[in-house]
């Protein structure tokens, strides 16, 4: 998990550093600087799926979440 300002998510650019890969990856670009404006919400919901969100004290993340694995049924 990453936070960050909301100011940023909604107005800038955020790159965040992943701890699984040590790659860095764009979460929101609304300034233009690598494509057309947009966030990472937006990239997955155009892929069918969606993103889990909320803050650091309420956000309860399942091993299946962060695996990625979804649940049968």
């Amino acid at each position: 998990m990453k936070t960050g300002s909301r100011e940023s998510y909604e107005k800038g650019v955020v790159v965040a550093c992943c701890g699984g890969c040590n790659n860095l990856h764009l979460i929101a670009d609304y300034l233009g600087y690598f494509g057309k404006p947009s966030n990472v919400e937006q990239f997955l919901a155009a892929h069918g799926e969606e993103v889990k969100k909320g803050s650091a004290d309420t956000l309860n993340l399942t091993l299946e979440d962060i695996a990625g694995i979804k649940p049968h049924g």
